[in-house]
């Protein structure tokens, strides 16, 4: 009667390498890390102080222009004195004061320009911090991918050494063939160099997340889960019309259009004419008086000789807005092609998966449970069983992958339409 296969696999196990175990860290989630860079990470920083500085120019371009104080010291007057020289003295005391009146209302089409300018910083963050956790949410994600091949990968490593263990001694009593033994061999360097690159792709993605929440890049981070496969939330057109609304290169572009035609309206303001009144106040020296005298005046500046500036900075300001609105199409079309092809690939790979986890992982498993009763029986050698123990692993690791495939496309996703994943 033929030992139970659990005792055969069990001693067998017994030749495969000893691995040590890494000790376990604190679980790292997504939401934590999230967390970690929107408070610490310094690029974030330094994009909101660039907002604030340009929200602190609006106040700047609507002020009134600052008014102009003069002082004249007259040594000459029509009292019959005879003038002075001397610059110590003086006949007349004139203080003048003007002030710029802005009724064309540039100061405000100005400040209307700033603060659109200040809206363009403010999209430029959200869109710093919106790279940003798409870096950190594809990096954990990859994390996750990579330690669950890796979870496969060990298991098919064992099942090799144990196939590997039999068949050298099935080759060494005449048995099995060399050829064999030596395909064996060959699977086993081959899984050997997938677990190298997979350990490989862990540690640099451990690295890009601890470097992006501030964290010494050689911190431990336990090993993480795929989330559960699920469709996308959203059909393929509330895909798309989510992602442009969310878009923080569109809201940009927006932005940068708001801009231009707000210089635009600057820009036609030129040739307006904002008059500047004065008054002047006269003291005759020795006449005993506070004030002998005052005038009063108005003067306008005359920009109609400077077409050159004028036009040009019309034509500047409509090339500008013509490149805005340009860029805001070229976006919405950029975002419509990268959606469909992650609501696609999100859509087919939640298919792939279902069809593993319900069809070829149950075969898969059903052929290992035939092998293991046909041994048990007298029908079949213990190499049949551990090929399919061999190829119920090889499906395992491609029901891996493809559930990875799925979730870097849903996090694609996640990141174009804005949609949180932290749930």
């Amino acid at each position: 009667m033929r030992l139970p296969i659990l005792i055969i696999l069990s001693s067998a196990a017994g030749l495969a390498c000893t691995r040590a175990e890494t000790p376990s860290a604190a679980p790292l989630t997504l939401s934590e890390v999230f967390a970690a860079i929107r408070v610490n990470h310094p690029a974030l920083a330094a994009a909101r102080a660039s907002a604030d500085a340009a929200q602190a120019r609006v106040g700047q371009e609507s002020a009134w222009a600052d008014p102009r104080i003069g002082i004249d010291l007259k040594r000459d007057d029509n009292s019959g004195n005879a003038p002075t020289t001397k610059l110590n003295t003086y006949n007349a005391l004139e203080v003048s004061v003007s002030q710029e009146i802005p009724l064309s209302g540039r100061n405000q089409l100005r400040a209307k320009a700033a603060s659109a300018e200040a809206g363009v910083t403010n999209a430029e963050t959200r869109r710093r911090e919106w790279m940003l956790l798409n870096q950190a949410r594809t990096a954990f994600t990859k994390l996750a991918a990579a330690d669950e091949r890796l979870a496969v990968n060990r298991r098919l490593h064992d099942n090799l050494v144990q196939t590997l263990a039999l068949a050298r001694h099935s080759y060494e009593t005449a048995q099995r063939p060399q050829s064999e033994l030596l395909a064996l061999a060959t699977d086993l360097a081959r899984i050997d160099a997938d677990r190298t690159d997979l350990e490989s792709t862990r540690t640099q993605e451990s690295v890009a997340l601890n470097a992006l929440m501030l964290r010494p890049v050689e911190t431990p981070i336990s090993p993480l889960t795929l989330p559960d496969p699920a469709p996308p939330a959203l059909n393929l057109t509330d895909a798309v019309a989510r992602a442009r609304e969310m878009s923080p290169d569109i809201a940009i572009a927006l932005k940068q259009a708001d801009v231009a035609q707000a210089r635009l309206a600057v820009a036609q303001k030129n040739r307006a004419i904002d008059p500047e009144v004065s008054i002047t106040a006269r003291q005759m020296k020795g006449s005993g008086e506070g004030i002998s005298s005052y005038d009063t005046g108005i003067s306008f500046s005359v920009p109609w000789f400077q077409s050159g500036r004028s036009d040009g900075a019309r034509r500047e300001a409509l090339s500008r807005l013509t490149a805005a609105r340009a860029d805001v199409e070229t976006g919405e079309a950029e975002i419509t092609n990268m959606v469909a092809a992650a609501h696609t690939r999100a859509t087919s790979g939640y298919t792939q998966v279902k069809r593993y986890e319900t069809e070829l992982v149950p075969l898969a498993r059903a052929s290992v449970a035939a092998a293991q009763r046909d041994y048990e029986t007298g029908r079949a050698q213990l190499p049949a069983v551990l090929i399919a123990e061999k190829m119920l692993l090889e499906t395992e690791l491609k029901l891996t992958d493809t559930r990875a495939e799925q979730a870097l496309a849903s996090a694609e996703l996640c990141f174009l339409t804005s949609e949180d994943v932290t749930r």
